[in-house]
């Protein structure tokens, strides 16, 4: 999968960009239907133009099923595995001063 993810390392920062879990690039998807087909939700819906988009991504459950089967490959998918804070726990730990998560 895709990962996309901000410049920042903590999401407790005030510039932290938040994205959507999931979107569908409308520029690159044809329209054919197939991700509304394997989602087991049915998410993605088929806007006024033919094309898909997904109103509600806050209730996708990142299975990926749309994402792996997209034959234009037009949707995007940001896995949200935390906030950031855990990228550098490793690392944190070893020093004491640091090892406070977002402050």
């Amino acid at each position: 999968m895709t990962e996309l993810k901000s410049n920042q390392s903590s999401c407790c920062t005030p510039q932290a960009i938040v994205l959507p879990r999931i979107f569908i690039n409308t520029s690159t998807c044809t329209g054919c239907g197939l991700c509304g087909e394997v989602c087991p939700f049915g998410l993605p819906k088929q806007n006024n133009s033919g094309k898909y988009e997904i109103p509600h991504p806050e209730l996708c459950t990142e299975c990926s099923a749309c994402f792996r089967n997209c034959p234009t490959q037009a949707i995007m998918m940001q896995e949200q595995k935390g906030c950031g804070c855990l990228w550098d726990t490793r690392q944190r730990a070893k020093n004491s001063q640091q090892n406070l998560c977002c402050g």
